[in-house]
């Protein structure tokens, strides 16, 4: 929406949502469903991929294709017709401005005081 703004100077909440309906019923776009998220949309056509957010900054990234194997695991009986995976975690920008913890004060994982 700002980047909108920012060209063309005043833009309505309802245009852009026009726009985005107009966009996905032309197959030139797709939406996409994250937990916890206002629907998000990407280009049509990608094909199957996965998605990593960033619990810093909340932004969405793009994993390439599926690396996802659990078909051994399906329940006897059961037909799969799709499946999601979303990874969340913290990106590099977010992991290179994180401040270095003071390696003295880190306790060991599963220590008690």
């Amino acid at each position: 929406m700002a980047e909108a703004e920012r060209l063309i100077g005043s833009i309505g909440i309802a245009t852009v949502y026009r726009g985005i309906r107009a966009l996905i019923a032309d197959g030139f776009v797709t939406p996409v469903e994250l937990p916890g998220y206002a629907p998000l949309y990407e280009r049509a056509g990608k094909g199957h991929h996965h998605h990593f957010i960033c619990t810093s900054c909340e932004r969405a990234f793009e994993l390439e294709g599926c690396e996802t194997d659990i078909r051994a695991k399906i329940p006897r009986g059961f037909r799969v017709t799709g499946h999601d995976v979303t990874l969340y975690g913290s990106c590099a920008t977010c992991r290179a401005d994180a401040p270095v913890p003071n390696r003295k004060s880190r306790r060991a994982v599963g220590a008690t005081r």
